[in-house]
């Protein structure tokens, strides 16, 4: 299976940095994915994990380190298209594992049936082939195995954001949301427990950072959409010369036998 972006993120690393660093995102996804985590049963056996999209290893160190999995134990695989995040990421996260770190820019078809955990936190929303990388989610985990998801649907501010962009161009959102995600689970016949999760955005209210979270936003579309109105999308939550914006998501978790 190949697992395809619609989004390059190699132009606006800087831009997605500055919204990691200005959210609790990361933060709130991990403290909520490690209630669910430690919850697994018990053993003394390696513990194989694939992250899905794992950027440069930012998140999956919070997650890990949240989780407290047993470094001797964890046997850890990355799948990431853009090979700069990807290298960073074996940087990163080599110390929380005593085992090597496999990396990998697409799914190779040999990773079938072996994780006890799998976590693709907020990467959905750009694979060209949702309904193949969904369906692979049966043979991606082992009979007791945990798949960890977070996805925004349209309750989410940042989804309304592209609504409201895409709209200005006349044209459908080119990426996936939750309800996409959602419909695609139902369609392989794979049942799913899901979470809402809030967290805060919040940032020194500029022009410039404004521009930064619709450029991580929009990707390659950013240049396209007239600047005025998208700017005018923060208004409502400029608070004392911070825009301040309370937003939520889902987790989706699937437990067990899901074969």
């Amino acid at each position: 299976m190949t697992s395809g972006s619609s989004k390059d993120f190699g132009p606006i690393r800087e831009d997605y940095a500055f919204f990691e660093d200005h959210a609790t995102e990361a933060a709130q996804d991990a403290r909520a994915y490690a209630v669910h985590v430690r919850a697994l049963p018990k053993h003394s056996r390696p513990i194989p994990m694939l992250d899905i999209g794992c950027g440069e290893g930012r998140f999956s160190s919070r997650f890990l380190e949240a989780c407290g999995l047993p470094a001797d134990r964890l046997r850890l695989t990355l799948v990431e298209p853009d090979e700069v995040y990807r290298r960073r990421a074996v940087e990163r996260l080599e110390r929380l594992t005593a085992h090597p770190v496999s990396a990998w820019p697409a799914m190779p078809a040999e990773l079938d049936g072996r994780f006890d955990l799998v976590l693709a936190n907020h990467v959905f929303y750009y694979v060209t082939n949702l309904d193949e990388v969904v369906g692979a989610i049966r043979r991606l985990l082992a009979p007791a195995g945990l798949f960890l998801a977070a996805m925004a649907g349209q309750n989410n501010l940042l989804i309304q954001f592209w609504n409201h962009c895409f709209g200005l161009l006349g044209k459908p959102v080119p990426f996936h949301t939750g309800e996409d995600f959602a419909a695609a689970l139902s369609r392989c016949g794979i049942g799913y427990l899901r979470k809402e999760v809030s967290y805060t955005l919040e940032f020194p209210d500029a022009e410039e950072n404004r521009l930064r979270i619709l450029r991580f936003l929009l990707g390659s579309h950013f240049a396209d959409v007239p600047r005025p109105p998208m700017l005018e999308l923060f208004d409502p939550h400029a608070e004392d010369g911070r825009i301040v914006m309370r937003i939520t998501h889902d987790h989706y978790i699937l437990r067990g036998a899901v074969r």
